[in-house]
């Protein structure tokens, strides 16, 4: 099930890092959006599987706000393309492997950003009960089985 307050937050946290890097530097990267999705994944729980949805989810939701922003400022302001985009491109020869680039780029980055949130809050879970950490199979991670409580 989509957690959207999750989403809504990392969307939040995109736009202001953006923001601020924007203001301070005048160019745009995609490390507001990298950021958004771990937060996204630390919020939506502690399994990676969500944490990597929940990123994707809130790559795409920034997308079509950053997306139409990037294009205006391209055209007004004749502002480059953002980081690493604007590196990677010249080298390619086909509007198919550019296609392919900018969609790769735009959503893998943010999986694995959504899941290591949500390894994030697994471990920070795991120190705050104590220590005594299980796996899913309900074995400490020492060996030993867990005990019942």
């Amino acid at each position: 099930m989509t957690r959207w307050r999750a989403v809504g937050v990392g969307v939040a946290l995109a736009a202001c890092s953006e923001a601020v890097v924007f203001g301070v530097t005048g160019r745009a990267t995609l490390i507001g959006g990298l950021a958004g999705s771990a937060l996204t994944g630390y919020v939506a729980g502690d399994d990676p599987a969500d944490g990597a949805w929940h990123g994707l989810l809130t790559a795409m939701a920034w997308g079509i706000v950053l997306i139409p922003g990037l294009v205006a400022l391209s055209v007004v302001a004749d502002a480059p393309l953002p980081f690493p985009i604007e590196f990677l491109l010249p080298l390619l020869d086909t509007a198919g492997e550019a296609t392919a680039l900018l969609l790769l780029s735009a959503s893998l980055p943010n999986l694995a950003s959504g899941a290591l949130g949500s390894l994030t809050r697994r471990r920070d879970d795991g120190s705050q009960s104590g220590g005594g950490a299980t796996d899913r199979s309900g074995r400490s991670r020492s060996g030993s089985d867990a005990e019942e409580t």
